[in-house]
């Protein structure tokens, strides 16, 4: 199949052909040989450039993709490096002073005391299903008595 036809047996097919076809249509079909030589080697070589134009496109887009995983991958090497050579327990708060609730000392007061195993959530004053002021009247009503449970005291 990947056969070459050599100069031998061109000269071959040329005598058949001109035997076949004679003298006057021989030219005529060597043109129109020619012409369908020429649109398939058109047609072979834009369909290689349109394919070659593709294969590169995909190839951009992997390299577009894989260019950032690598300097993840890269900063992560680079963190896991710092943290190998640090080997810090805790590291100290060099951020911002919060505004409100605790300060680093007292999280980092109630990181030991979790890591210690105790228990950081105290019993609330107010009973979780009841909210904050239901023990409180109502404005403009009386506080319901109760009785008095001491026993030497007689009602006048």
């Amino acid at each position: 199949m990947g056969r070459m036809v050599q100069g031998g047996e061109w000269i071959v097919i040329v005598l058949v052909a001109l035997v076949v076809f004679g003298p006057e249509r021989l030219p005529e079909l060597s043109r129109k040989l020619g012409g369908w030589a020429r649109e398939l080697r058109t047609a072979a070589r834009e369909m290689r450039e349109g394919l070659e134009a593709e294969v590169s496109e995909v190839q951009k887009a992997k390299a577009d993709l894989t260019d950032p995983v690598k300097e993840v991958r890269q900063a992560v090497r680079d963190t896991a490096r710092l943290a190998s050579e640090t080997n810090p327990t805790r590291l100290e708060w060099k951020g911002p002073k919060p505004l409100s609730g605790p300060t680093p000392a007292e999280a980092l007061a109630d990181l030991d005391r979790i890591e210690a195993g105790e228990a950081l959530i105290e019993e609330p004053a107010v009973p979780i299903d009841e909210p904050p002021g239901a023990d409180q009247p109502e404005p403009g009503t009386e506080p319901p008595t109760e009785p008095s449970s001491d026993l030497s005291e007689e009602p006048t």
